[in-house]
């Protein structure tokens, strides 16, 4: 018995040590950080000249977790960084105090090395941050010149009321709204979020955004379309998608449609769609323009549906992307829609067929019993059942939605 009591000793010890230390470290931690990993962000931001936004917090003067940072004097002063500038995405560990996403955006514009070079070095000094992903550039899922239009940059006065608590709600995830346009006038548009201003001014000075909105209200009467601006004229990134998409998720919204992408995985908006899928939220999302049966997120995600274009005769569209991730389809060539100032245009894509899905998915969750959430695979279970499948072609085994 002393012998093992012996070679246990030193064990002990050691365990005994880490709860010292880990205690000490407990009393150095503040909400979201260790002392030391606030040190390391600090470090870090100096080096790199990062400023820090919280991507969840609509005001930063309520936002808890730059409050911390500010208190640790982690916010270093340096001048405003520049919107165009690509970043960071982080995502923090869930913790006592939730999911958090922080932006790090630099003051001088970094390349995709130093960029994911320092992704490198935040990730390995701070454990509190689960993932550190360089911000990619949105990809709108149809032409931006399918016609002759005129940017308009007035904003539109939107009603900030839901009219009837029990309408379905359709977030549109794109560049913007002309709530004005005549073609919503059976349905309402409320009151949403631009991430490019910051603010709930909304305009749409690119044209898609009101197109694809256009096909929704088309679609169904009696909905409400909650406008969230992620691009203008001059593009968008991944970090709007994910302001975007986590203020829809907090509005309690029933339907997100994403008729646009990213070319690679994001680990930030995985973490947005499994959450959306836990709340059956349902997220309609446009498989890509490229012709290619690789990934375009978030639509090869399992818990959203994907899209796909066809043609009239329910071939798919040349430029529509396919595979087994891949969950229905609908006609997305040539579609004639809303434009800004009560103007209408045709264009072809996959954000066409998604907006077409949109309007499905809202019309089902309508019929509904009022009392019950529809999850994703129900909804999935009822277009299947009101769609016939592709028989031949890449989309194969496909539900086509008419």
């Amino acid at each position: 018995m002393k012998k093992h009591w012996l070679s246990a000793a030193p064990l002990v010890f050691v365990l005994s040590l880490a709860l010292v230390f880990g205690f000490i470290e407990a009393k150095n931690r503040s909400e979201f950080f260790t002392a030391r990993s606030l040190e390391n962000l600090r470090a870090l931001n100096e080096k790199h000249e990062m400023v820090v936004e919280d991507l969840f917090a609509i005001e930063e003067t309520e936002s808890p977790l730059i409050a911390e940072l500010l208190q640790a004097d982690v916010l270093i002063p340096i001048p405003v960084a520049d919107r165009d500038n690509r970043g960071l995405v982080v995502t923090l560990n869930p913790g006592l105090s939730g999911e958090a996403m922080l932006l790090l955006q630099p003051v001088n514009s970094l390349s995709d090395v130093e960029l994911a070079t320092a992704a490198v070095e935040y990730q390995e000094a701070i454990p509190e941050f689960a993932s550190v992903e360089v911000d990619q550039d949105v990809e709108l899922q149809s032409p931006f010149y399918d016609w002759f239009f005129e940017a308009r940059a007035e904003p539109v006065e939107l009603s900030s009321e839901p009219e009837d608590e029990d309408r379905i709600q359709v977030a549109v995830v794109d560049s913007g709204i002309d709530g004005d346009h005549e073609i919503f006038d059976k349905n309402s548009v409320l009151t949403g979020w631009n991430t490019i201003s910051d603010d709930t001014t909304m305009y749409d000075d690119v044209g898609h955004g009101t197109h694809v909105a256009g096909i929704i209200s088309k679609g169904i009467s009696g909905i409400e379309i909650i406008p969230y601006k992620i691009v203008d004229s001059k593009g968008g990134k991944l970090s709007n998608v994910i302001e975007a998409v986590s203020k829809a998720i907090a509005d309690e919204v029933d339907v997100i449609n994403m008729s646009f992408g990213v070319p690679s995985a994001s680990y930030a908006l995985e973490t947005l769609v499994e959450k959306a899928y836990k709340k059956d939220i349902i997220m309609v999302a446009a498989a890509g323009n490229n012709n290619k049966d690789r990934g375009f997120y978030p639509a090869q995600y399992e818990h959203t549906i994907a899209v796909a274009g066809v043609d009239s005769a329910g071939n798919k569209m040349p430029n529509s992307n396919y595979g087994d991730w891949v969950d229905v389809a609908a006609y997305g060539y040539h579609v004639r829609s809303s434009l800004p100032d009560n103007e209408y245009g045709y264009k072809s894509g996959t954000s066409q067929a998604t907006a077409k899905i949109s309007a499905a998915v809202a019309e089902l969750l309508m019929d509904a019993s009022s009392d019950e959430d529809l999850s994703l695979e129900q909804v999935l279970s009822g277009l299947e059942s009101a769609g016939k499948a592709i028989t031949e072609g890449k989309l194969a085994g496909v539900t086509r939605i008419q």
